[in-house]
């Protein structure tokens, strides 16, 4: 019989599973705004690590869209 455990429910996996998303998420947008913008300055890469997976998400959208890396991150 097959056991079916819900990884975002557990306390260890969950939390490891959550951080690992995050850091994908950031990987991506990252490299997204460096190809766009250049290199990331050091107020904008604080200002990333500071966000969650669901507002990463809406930055790799927003990153298409935005005129400056000022526009992206305001």
């Amino acid at each position: 019989m097959p056991i079916h455990i819900d990884i975002l429910e557990n306390k260890v996996l969950g939390r490891e599973y959550k951080r690992g998303l995050q850091e994908g998420e950031l990987k991506v947008l990252r490299r997204q705004i460096e190809k766009r913008f250049g290199p990331i300055p050091g107020w904008a890469e604080a200002r990333l690590q500071t966000r969650s997976t669901t507002e990463l998400e809406d930055l790799i959208e927003r990153v298409l869209d935005a005129q400056s890396l000022e526009d992206l991150l305001n």
